[in-house]
């Protein structure tokens, strides 16, 4: 019997190969899709950021026009700009609440989808294929950074542009962007902090396990069980500058620093700021040393 080829089945590539594609992306968009197939996770995790963006988004619409409506005031009166300055620091208010109320399902979001990424793959043997081809440590690393950190920007930094966004358009004249106009900046700065943070911790804590559940615990064991002891500690020694340990009281104390809310933390906010800082810092680092490990046994 002779052994035949069906040349008809092959077809002829008629595409153009990139020379230098963009790994990183490459593996962040596989990552994504595979976390999005679940529909579930992704309804319940962000169903009431959404919610709770959209109800922010017609609250502050409310106010300003509330504020254009004072019965018996002229247009362009005192009375009339007294209202719509006192407009702008109630919208103020309302997008520092929406902040500190969508942060918990940040973390809840990054913990969930960034808990299994490396974990999952030291587990199935896949970082033998990811680096089987050519690909650095680096391009690894920053393609499950960039999975992680998008799915906590869904739930709090794309959430917050569409919040400030209506803020700045329902303004009468622009107003909120020319009286509050850093509001905007530290609204989207926290944010991405938040989210940039907490994707260093969680990829740590997934670098270190092989299992999606024990990320899982061990993320929220860290964050959670550092603030019950940061509280106990204070509560003690009756000095708040023990919960410095405690990640969440940190950036409650930035927060209420870029905002210029008055704080119960009597520590100065560059302690705030070190700590984020060498939090950050340490986890990439170890982060750095677990992937390299994963190259040198693929």
């Amino acid at each position: 019997m002779k052994a035949s080829t069906h040349i008809e089945v092959y077809r002829k590539f008629e595409g153009e190969l990139k020379k230098r594609p963009f790994r990183a992306g490459i593996v962040a968009l596989s990552g994504i899709r595979v976390g999005f197939r679940r529909k579930l996770p992704a309804l319940l995790l962000y169903a009431i950021p959404a919610i709770s963006c959209i109800v922010t988004c017609f609250l502050v619409n409310l106010r300003f026009n509330a504020s254009l409506g004072i019965p018996g005031a002229p247009s362009g009166s005192g009375a009339q700009a007294g209202a719509l300055l006192e407009g702008v620091l109630d919208v103020k208010l309302l997008i520092l609440e929406f902040v500190e109320r969508v942060r918990f399902f940040a973390l809840l979001a990054v913990t969930w989808y960034g808990a299994g990424l490396i974990a999952e793959d030291r587990r199935l043997g896949a970082n033998l294929l990811y680096f089987s081809r050519p690909i650095t440590r680096f391009q690894y690393l920053l393609g499950k950074f960039l999975t992680t950190a998008f799915y906590g920007s869904c739930a709090i930094l794309f959430p917050c542009i569409v919040v400030c966004s209506t803020a700045a358009f329902a303004s009468p004249d622009w107003l909120f962007v020319k009286e509050e106009w850093d509001v905007i900046l530290w609204t989207l700065a926290y944010a991405s902090m938040w989210v940039l943070t907490l994707t260093a911790v969680v990829l740590t804590v997934s670098s270190m396990v092989e299992r999606k559940t024990l990320a899982l615990v061990g993320t929220f064991a860290l964050v959670f069980l550092t603030e019950g002891a940061s509280n106990v500690m204070s509560e003690i020694s009756n000095e708040a500058s023990y919960r410095l340990f405690s990640l969440t009281r940190n950036f409650q104390r930035i927060g209420e620093w870029m905002f210029g809310r008055p704080s119960p933390l009597n520590w100065n906010v560059e302690a705030s700021f070190w700590v984020i800082g060498l939090v950050f810092t340490g986890c990439m680092l170890i982060l750095a040393q677990r992937v390299r490990r994963m190259e040198v046994v693929a």
